[in-house]
């Protein structure tokens, strides 16, 4: 469920309405963020503009796997969401200053960004889940472990989930770097290397 955030214009607010990350670095930040802040939920919102121009790319598995709900106006979704309803139109105000400035003032966020003000406007419930590891063992390009002070470890060598998940340490957010691909490449890396040792 990654994609979107990484690939379309969306806020993602708490049940006060509020922002809490820089939504384009991806559901793997966000969901790191609700863990922190204790935030059992969370809300995807996006507008007319992103639907129409997304609904048949990234956001088509969500429409077709996940509860969406469509809402005439900001304040009925806050309503039927449960979401405070003045923090949620101060939080959508602010946005769209910002983005109509070209500068978002709490989150530093550069990418995807487009005003939220076409009705309806959708929302989609969210909690936080993470399906792999996403923290581990640090490795060089030859697939040795490294110590504290970044230092290889004679002899001793890893591959797939148990490394420090690259698509993470890259920022790639939507997960473009599996466990299985890390155990393929990797795991014929660290074979040679230790192959020749």
């Amino acid at each position: 469920m990654g994609l979107p955030l990484t690939e379309a214009p969306i806020i993602v607010v708490n049940k006060e309405g509020q922002r809490f990350q820089d939504e384009s670095r991806g559901y793997l930040a966000c969901t790191h963020k609700m863990v922190e802040k204790g935030y059992k939920v969370g809300y995807w919102i996006f507008d007319a503009k992103t639907f129409e121009k997304y609904r048949n790319g990234c956001l088509k598995p969500l429409f077709e796997t996940e509860v969406v709900h469509e809402y005439p106006t900001l304040e009925t979704l806050a309503k039927s969401e449960k979401i405070n309803v003045d923090g949620l139109l101060q939080t959508v105000k602010d946005y769209n200053e910002d983005v109509a400035k070209g500068k978002d003032r709490h989150f530093g966020r550069t990418k995807l960004l487009q005003t939220l003000d076409k009705g309806p406007f959708y929302a989609f419930e969210a909690e936080p889940r993470i399906y792999t590891s996403y923290s581990g063992l640090e490795i060089n390009t030859k697939g040795q472990v490294l110590d504290t002070r970044s230092k290889p470890i004679p002899g001793l060598y890893a591959a797939g989930d148990v490394c420090g998940h690259l698509g993470y340490q890259a920022n790639l957010g939507g997960g473009g770097i599996s466990s299985l691909s890390c155990a393929a490449v990797y795991g014929r890396i660290t074979g040679k290397e230790a192959a020749v040792r």
